[in-house]
């Protein structure tokens, strides 16, 4: 079986004129008592993700840390955790799974259904956003195409295995949290919400549907400036 992944992009930044305080803070084991160096140095991330059972407060911690190394190697200012925007990029991956599709539009909610809506929801006064989301999943592959096939063991758990009938493994937090971000900077638009000078807060999360073979995951970055 060959599974293919995919990255929508924002090619629009929605201005706004207002001045706010700085989002409060969430997570401080995760995002503020570490810099994103250390940060991926911690040994927990080399342990694998555990199907279903996957932590994704850990996942989206790494990911925000792995972005703003991205935007260190070309001296760019880092960028601070959004606690809200964390909020709003939570709520469109789990939405996303929930009602089973992938864009940056909810056609299902009016509510939720554009990137502002569901920004500005939790703040109203930012002076730039942006949104990029991704397709993938849990398995440890290289390449932008998966190749497998499944074989199910004698007490029903499923493994994947290559086209050399060698089993696929599950990433591990880094591996993983390092190919959806490489997957965001392959794309041109992506990587330009990446390395915006227009955004100075981030906020990151996923969602997985435990469901798909293999284990899906869809994943948010919501970039504001207050």
């Amino acid at each position: 079986m060959k599974t293919k992944f995919k990255t929508l992009f924002s090619t629009i930044i929605f201005l706004f004129v207002g001045i706010n305080t700085c989002a409060a803070q969430e997570y401080n084991k995760y995002y503020i008592n570490h810099s994103s160096s250390s940060f991926i140095g911690k040994n927990g991330l080399l342990e694998s993700v555990k199907g279903e059972a996957i932590d994704l407060d850990l996942l989206n911690a790494t990911i925000f840390h792995l972005t703003n190394i991205e935007r260190s190697e070309l001296n760019l200012p880092k960028l601070m955790f959004g606690g809200k925007l964390y909020k709003s990029a939570q709520l469109h991956s789990n939405k996303m799974v929930q009602l089973n599709f992938f864009s940056h539009t909810n056609k299902f909610e009016k509510k939720w259904r554009e990137p502002k809506d569901r920004i500005l929801h939790f703040e109203n006064k930012y002076t730039s956003l942006g949104e990029n989301i991704l397709e993938n999943n849990l398995l440890n592959y290289k390449g932008k195409v998966l190749n497998y096939r499944i074989e199910e063991q004698d007490n029903g758990k499923i493994i994947y295995l290559d086209s050399k009938g060698l089993q696929i493994k599950y990433s591990t937090y880094l591996q993983l949290a390092n190919r959806l971000v490489q997957q965001w900077m392959n794309s041109e638009p992506h990587k330009k919400n990446i390395l915006s000078k227009s955004y100075s807060l981030l906020g990151c999360a996923c969602a997985i549907n435990p469901d798909e073979i293999p284990i899906m995951i869809r994943c948010t970055q919501n970039f504001g400036r207050l």
